[in-house]
C-alpha cells in the first residue's frame, strides 16, 4: 500500500509539474507577443482612397483593434489605392515585413482576380495569406423601384430590367449576366455610373429601373426608409447563405441545375460573404497570427467599436480568420468546370451600353444644405430641385472664395454655379462666392 501511495504521489507531483511548465509557457508565449509589439508602429494598409466603405473598415478597426493587441502597438491606416487594391496585394504580400506589424483590409474580389482572370499582375497565393477575418458578411440582392412595375423575378424574366453600372466586370455588372444565364432574367445593364449614389439616384429618377448588388446590410442600415415607404422590391438573394431574415426572398444557389453551376455561382458570391476581410502576409510567428486573430474578433465584439460603427452606418456582422480562409481554400478549389464558366462570365463580348453624360452649369443661390453638405436645394427656372456633393477622388470638387473647400462648409445663402445634369443628379462642381 506504501508502495502504491508513493507512486500516486509522484504521479500527481509529475502531472502538477507538467501543467506548471505548460502554464509557464504559455504564459511565456503571451509575454513574447506582448514584448514584441510593446512600443511599435504598425500599419493598417488600405487599398483604396480615403472615402468609401473600405476607408472607413480600415480605419475603424486600426483604430479599435490596437487596444486589443498584446502589448497595444500604434496601428496607423495607410492608404495606398493602386490596381483595384492589386497594388496594395502585393505591398503586403511580398513587400512588408512578416511580422505581424503589417495589416490590411482588402477588396472582397481582389485575391480572386488571379484565379478568375488569371491575372498574372497578382503574384500572390492568397490561400497562404493570413485570414484575420472580416467585418462584416454581406448578402446582396437585386432591387427594382417601386414604380417600375416589376414586382418579382419572374417580372424579370418577361418584362425585363435595366440597371447602371461602373464597368463590364463590375460586381453588378457580373451578378446581373449570372442572373440573365441561370435565372432566365433579361437584365439590360448601362455602363458609365461612377458608384452606388448614382445607380440610386437614377433608379429614383427612372433613369434605371433597378440595381443588383446592394446589399442587406445598406438597405437596413442606410436606405431603410426604403423599406418602411416600399420603395424597393427585393427580387432575389445573391449569396452563397440565404439570410436568416429574408424566407421569402428567392435564392440564386436554388437555379442551379448542377454541382458544376453550384460551384460557379459560388465563386461569385463568396466574396459578397467575405464582406470586409482582413489579412496579413504568410510568414508571421503563430503566436503573434493567434494574438492577431483573437484581438480582431475581440475589437469588433468592443462597445467602442460598435459604438462608433453604428454613428458611421455600418454593419458589423464578424467572421472568424479560420471562417475566411476555408471560403477562399473552397473557391480556389473550385473543378475546372466551374472556373470555366466563370471565365466566360468575366471574359464575355457583350456589348454594352454606356450612358450619355449631359453636365451643364447653372448660376444660383442655395436655398437649402441637408445633411452636413451631402445634399443641397436650389430654385433652378421655378422648380425647386437637390443635387448630391460626394465626396473622394471623383467626387464633387467645391471652391469657396478660389479656395478648395469640403462639403461641410457648404451654407444656405451662397451663390454658386453648380455643374450637374438636373434634379436628383450628382454635383460635379460647386464654385461659390
Amino acid at each position: 500500500m506504501k508502495y502504491l501511495q508513493k507512486i500516486r504521489l509522484f504521479a500527481t507531483a509529475a502531472v502538477f509539474a507538467v501543467a506548471a511548465t505548460a502554464g509557464a509557457g504559455s504564459s511565456a508565449k503571451a509575454d513574447s507577443v506582448s514584448d514584441f509589439y510593446k512600443g511599435k508602429k504598425g500599419a493598417m494598409i488600405i487599398g483604396s482612397s480615403v472615402g468609401g466603405g473600405y476607408n472607413q473598415y480600415g480605419r475603424l478597426i486600426a483604430r479599435h483593434i490596437q487596444r486589443h493587441i498584446p502589448g497595444k502597438p500604434d496601428i496607423v491606416p495607410k492608404n495606398q489605392p493602386g490596381g483595384s487594391g492589386r497594388k496594395a496585394l502585393n505591398y503586403v504580400a511580398n513587400v512588408a515585413k512578416a511580422d505581424g506589424l503589417t495589416l490590411s483590409i482588402i477588396g472582397r474580389n481582389t485575391h480572386f482576380d488571379k484565379l478568375l482572370f488569371e491575372d498574372k499582375s497578382i503574384d500572390v497565393d492568397a490561400t497562404k495569406l493570413i485570414w484575420l477575418g472580416s467585418a462584416n458578411s454581406e448578402v446582396s440582392l437585386c432591387v427594382s423601384w417601386h414604380t417600375t412595375g416589376i414586382n418579382t423575378l419572374k417580372d424579370v424574366g418577361t418584362k425585363g430590367m435595366t440597371i447602371g453600372s461602373s464597368g463590364p466586370t463590375a460586381t453588378d455588372t457580373l451578378m446581373a449576366r449570372l442572373l440573365n444565364q441561370v435565372g432566365g432574367t433579361k437584365i439590360k445593364v448601362i455602363l458609365g455610373y461612377p458608384g452606388s449614389t448614382e445607380v440610386h439616384l437614377a433608379m429614383e429618377r427612372g433613369e434605371v429601373t433597378g440595381r443588383c448588388g446592394l446589399g442587406w446590410d445598406s438597405i437596413v442600415s442606410r436606405y431603410a426608409k426604403w423599406l418602411s415607404g416600399k420603395k424597393i422590391n427585393l427580387l432575389v438573394q445573391l449569396a452563397s447563405e440565404k439570410h436568416p431574415e429574408l424566407p421569402n426572398v428567392p435564392f440564386i444557389m436554388d437555379f442551379a441545375r448542377n454541382d458544376t453551376e453550384r460551384q460557379m455561382l459560388k465563386i461569385f458570391t463568396t466574396p459578397n460573404q467575405m464582406g470586409r476581410p482582413f489579412y496579413a502576409r504568410a510568414g508571421v510567428p503563430a503566436d503573434r497570427v493567434k494574438a492577431l486573430q483573437k484581438a480582431f474578433m475581440a475589437a469588433l465584439a468592443d462597445p467602442k467599436l460598435l459604438a462608433d460603427a453604428k454613428k458611421q452606418h455600418l454593419a458589423i456582422t464578424p467572421l472568424s480568420g479560420e471562417a475566411v480562409a476555408k471560403m477562399v481554400s473552397e473557391v480556389y478549389s473550385s473543378s475546372p468546370e466551374a472556373l470555366k464558366l466563370a471565365r466566360a462570365i468575366v471574359t464575355s463580348k457583350e456589348k454594352l451600353e454606356r450612358r450619355k453624360e449631359n453636365y451643364y452649369t447653372v448660376n444660383v443661390t442655395l436655398d437649402d444644405v441637408k445633411s452636413k453638405g451631402k445634399e443641397v436645394r436650389f430654385t433652378e427656372k421655378g422648380k425647386a430641385v437637390r443635387a448630391m456633393i460626394t465626396k473622394g477622388k471623383r467626387g464633387t470638387k467645391i471652391t469657396i472664395g478660389g479656395k478648395k473647400a469640403k462639403r461641410g462648409k457648404l451654407k444656405a445663402g451662397l451663390a454658386c454655379a453648380v455643374t450637374y445634369e438636373g434634379d436628383l443628379t450628382v454635383a460635379k462642381t460647386m464654385v461659390c462666392k
